[in-house]
């Protein structure tokens, strides 16, 4: 039987695979889950990866390049990042926080960030979606050291706020899907700000807009948070 979780064409497409079915309450067969667990660690060792532990995203992820809330992500450097902390999330989520690469890629991530004060001091790492990504797995992996710079990094976004319900530099749904898994007071207080437009954003959702499922996904357990 082929495994419904792992598509060997795309690490992006892989990892939304596993977030939809750990949102939706869905465990896939022990069989599928090792296959594909394995296949993300080993693309560890794979050229084109942001760093050490970090998992490579494949050429077609490059020329896809899209966030799992379908937001498009402007660079190469940027769908290497993002999609290696998108790794670091499921390999937690999935295999606890020994899993291979994990402590060890987020720490050598904290040590590049306080090269950079200017971002550091504010808990961020280049730009919003990348620095979204850091903070989730940093929470995920349970990294003692990365908790003063989600902190940092949630009371600047608490700073920029746009006055329209949402964020200047964050994009608005992938923001709303990485707070809703951020277990911290000042992640509660920014989707209680966002409230009315993900209530609004939820009701006028469009497929075409969804292409991975994980918007809607995103919006409703953000809802359930409030």
């Amino acid at each position: 039987m082929p495994n419904r979780m792992l598509n060997k064409d795309s690490l992006a497409m892989t990892l939304w695979n596993l977030e939809k079915a750990r949102l939706n309450g869905i465990r896939p067969k022990e069989t599928e889950i090792d296959e594909t667990l394995k296949w993300i660690v080993n693309r560890q060792k794979e050229p084109g990866r942001f760093g050490l532990g970090f998992a490579a995203p494949t050429e077609h992820d490059y020329s896809t390049r899209r966030l799992p809330t379908g937001e498009k992500i402007h660079s190469r450097a940027g769908a290497a990042h993002l999609l290696g902390e998108e790794a670091f999330w499921a390999l937690a989520k999935w295999c606890g926080k020994d899993a291979p690469g994990l402590r060890k890629g987020l720490i050598g991530m904290l040590g590049r960030a306080s090269r950079y004060p200017a971002y550091a001091d504010k808990g961020k790492y280049c730009c919003g979606s990348c620095s979204l990504a850091f903070w989730r797995a940093l929470v995920a992996a349970g990294i003692k050291e990365g908790e003063s710079f989600v902190e940092r990094g949630l009371l600047s976004m608490n700073l920029v706020r746009d006055g329209k319900l949402g964020w200047n530099t964050f994009p608005f749904s992938y923001s709303i899907y990485a707070l809703a898994s951020l277990n911290h007071p000042i992640a509660d207080e920014e989707l209680k700000y966002a409230q009315g437009r993900i209530e609004r954003s939820l009701r006028l959702l469009r497929i075409s807009r969804d292409p991975y499922g994980l918007r809607k996904l995103g919006f409703e357990y953000a809802l359930e948070r409030l």
